[in-house]
C-alpha cells in the first residue's frame, strides 16, 4: 500500500483551534456527570461534530490526517477533561488503524468514508469466560442469511456507536474451517441491544457495560478473518494501549490542575498559621513534585508515539517491515508500567496537599484515583512486561508473544 496520510495534514495549532473549545466545555460538567452517572452522549456528539472520530482518516479521504503523536496528544487533553471520553472512543481508534491497514481497496474506502461522515465505532469482543480462541459468540448461515448470536461484555464504547466491531467464531469460505474472526455490525440493527451496566469503581461513563445478539443479520463483505501474520504486522495494538496511557497522563495533568486550584482557594493553613496557604512550602514541593511527574509521563507517551508514527508511516508507504511493528509494540508496552506507577503515585501524594478537606465528597477527587486505577487494570501490564523481556532478549516480537496467550486454548479441567 502506497496511499500517505497526507502532506497537507492538520497542523497542531489548526487542532487546538478546532478542539480546545470542545475540551473546555467537556471538562466543565466532568464532575457532575460523575456524581451522578450520566453517560457523556452530548458531550461525545460535540466531538462528533467538531470531527474528532476522522481524526487519522487521510485528508484525501475527508479527515484530518493526523500523526500517531498528534492524536496521542489531543487524547492527553480529553482525558484531563474527562477521562471516560477517550477510552469510550478507544474502539473507534483501533478501528481507524485496522482500517488504514486494510489491504483491499474497496473495503478501506467504504469504511474511511463512513468514518469521515461522522461514524463512530464501538466494541465488542471480550467474553466472561475463554479466550479469544474460544468465543461463544457465533455467526452461522442459515436460509441463505449469516446471523450473529452471542453476548459479550466490557462493549466499551457501544452505547455511543453507530457501529460494532464484534469478535466471533465463523466457518471461513473458502477453507471451511471454524476460525477466529471479526464482523461490524450496525448498532440498530434488528437484534442488537446494548446494556450500560459496567459496575466497576471506575471509569463509570464508558458505555463498557453488555451487548447482546439475537439473529442479527450480518453483512459477509464485513466479515474478516485474522490470521496469524497479523502478530507484529501492524500498529493497531499499539495504538490501544496508548490510548490508555495518554488517558492516564491527562488524569495525572487533571490531577495537578485541582489540587493546584485547592491551594489557590484555601483561605486558611492548618500547621502553619503564619504562612500564606500559597506559600505553604509543603504545597509547592508537592505541587512541584507533580508537575514534574506530569510533563515526565506525558514526555514518555509522547515517544512512545513517535515511535508508533515511524511504524505507520512505513506501513502507509509499504516499507514496513515486522521489526518496525516489534519497536512500536515494546516502546508502548515498555513505558506503561512506569506510567501507571507514576500516576497512581501521583494522584495519591496530591492527597498530602487537601488533607482531609481534600476528601470531600463534593471535589469528587478521588474519581482520579478510581478511574487511573481501572484503566490501569485492563489488559494487564506485566504480562506486556513479560512480551518485551523476550523481545529484548530473545527477539520475539511482542504481538507475537501476547497473540499467543490471547488464542491460547484452554486447557481441560479433570475430576
Amino acid at each position: 500500500m502506497t496511499d500517505t496520510l497526507s502532506a497537507a495534514r492538520a497542523t497542531d495549532q489548526e487542532l487546538d483551534a478546532i478542539f480546545q473549545p470542545v475540551f473546555s466545555r467537556i471538562r466543565e460538567g466532568a464532575l457532575e456527570r460523575e456524581r451522578d452517572r450520566r453517560l457523556p452522549f452530548d458531550q461525545i456528539g460535540w466531538l462528533r461534530e467538531a470531527g474528532f472520530g476522522r481524526l487519522r482518516v487521510p485528508v484525501r479521504a475527508g479527515g484530518f490526517g493526523v500523526t500517531v503523536d498528534q492524536l496521542a496528544r489531543l487524547l492527553i487533553e480529553l482525558g484531563a477533561a474527562d477521562s471516560n471520553i477517550p477510552q469510550a472512543l478507544r474502539g473507534h481508534i483501533g478501528f481507524t488503524e485496522f482500517v488504514l491497514a486494510h489491504p483491499e481497496t474497496a473495503y478501506r474506502d467504504h469504511w474511511l468514508a463512513e468514518l469521515s461522515a461522522g461514524a463512530l465505532v464501538g466494541n465488542a469482543e471480550s467474553e466472561r469466560a475463554g479466550t479469544f480462541a474460544a468465543q461463544s459468540t457465533r455467526v452461522v448461515e442459515q436460509d441463505g442469511k449469516l446471523l450473529l448470536n452471542g453476548t459479550k461484555y466490557y462493549t466499551t464504547g457501544s452505547i455511543f456507536a453507530d457501529w460494532i466491531v464484534v469478535s466471533v467464531l465463523a466457518t471461513h469460505p473458502e477453507t471451511g474451517e471454524q476460525g477466529f474472526a471479526t464482523i461490524q455490525v450496525s448498532a440498530g440493527a434488528a437484534g442488537v441491544s446494548v446494556h450500560d451496566d459496567w459496575d466497576g469503581f471506575g471509569q463509570r461513563l464508558t458505555g463498557s457495560g453488555t451487548a447482546e445478539f439475537v439473529d442479527v443479520e450480518v453483512d459477509p463483505l464485513f466479515l474478516h478473518f485474522r490470521g496469524s501474520e497479523e502478530a507484529g504486522g501492524g500498529i493497531q495494538h499499539a495504538v490501544y494501549q496508548l490510548v490508555h496511557l495518554a488517558n492516564l497522563a491527562g488524569i495525572a495533568a487533571a490531577a495537578l490542575e485541582e489540587i493546584t486550584g485547592f491551594v489557590r482557594s484555601r483561605t486558611r493553613n492548618l500547621f502553619n498559621p503564619g504562612i500564606a496557604p500559597t506559600k505553604d512550602q509543603v504545597s509547592l514541593q508537592i505541587i512541584g513534585e507533580t508537575f514534574g511527574t506530569v510533563e515526565t509521563v506525558k514526555a514518555a507517551v509522547l515517544a512512545a508515539a513517535r515511535t508508533v508514527q515511524q511504524a505507520s508511516a512505513a506501513q502507509q508507504e509499504g516499507t514496513a517491515v515486522v521489526g518496525d511493528f516489534s519497536r512500536a509494540d515494546a516502546h508502548v508496552f515498555g513505558i506503561q508500567p512506569v506510567v501507571i506507577d507514576q500516576v497512581l503515585r501521583l494522584i495519591s501524594r496530591v492527597f498530602e496537599v487537601g488533607g482531609a478537606s481534600a476528601t470531600s465528597s463534593s471535589r469528587q477527587l478521588d474519581r482520579l484515583w478510581r478511574n487511573a486505577r481501572t484503566i490501569s487494570s485492563h489488559n494487564p501490564a506485566i504480562y506486556r512486561q513479560q512480551a518485551v523481556g523476550d523481545y529484548v532478549v530473545n527477539c520475539v516480537a511482542p504481538g507475537e508473544a501476547l497473540l499467543t496467550l490471547l488464542t491460547a486454548v484452554p486447557a481441560a479441567h479433570s475430576g
